[in-house]
């Protein structure tokens, strides 16, 4: 019961802003799910469920050290910008080249942004080798050619 409460917990603050326990505790009921204030205080705490700002002066439950989606977008624009110096695409493929020492950097920012196009990347020092599922490369509009356009629009 626990998990199963844990699990519904994580999808509906990351499906609505939620600000409060009771609204919480409200959307848990609708789902079927019975719990206590005291029960909602304990599982945040153990989900490591922390208030952050939402940009219009309110706070919501958020996971603590995840960063919201436009974080994650702004840090890989920022890494693409700073550190890339070259990127190319080869087959399945693409090759993003970065100044020396940044290539992790910018991997995990790149990674953290979840494309779903991408199997995995894999950074050296001043490269980084972005895998594309090879099934979409089958159809009219290749994952390649997406990911190459998503790289693009970063800059």
């Amino acid at each position: 019961m626990k998990a199963r409460r844990h699990a519904a917990i994580l999808q509906i603050i990351q499906e609505h802003p939620i600000q409060t326990q009771e609204e919480l505790q409200e959307h848990l009921r609708r789902m079927g799910i019975r719990v206590t204030q005291a029960t909602i205080s304990r599982d945040l705490r153990e989900l490591r469920l922390v208030k952050v700002p939402t940009g219009d002066g309110a706070y919501r439950y958020a996971v603590a050290g995840e960063p919201e989606p436009a974080e994650r977008l702004e840090r890989a624009r920022r890494a693409i910008r700073e550190y890339v110096t070259h990127v190319e695409a080869c087959g399945q493929l693409v090759v993003i080249r970065t100044l020396s020492g940044t290539a992790n950097a910018v991997a995990a920012a790149l990674d953290a942004l979840a494309w779903p196009e991408v199997i995995a990347s894999l950074a050296g020092d001043d490269s980084i080798l972005l895998v594309v599922r090879p099934q979409a490369r089958r159809r009219h509009d290749p994952a390649c050619r997406r990911v190459m356009e998503k790289l693009m629009a970063l800059r």
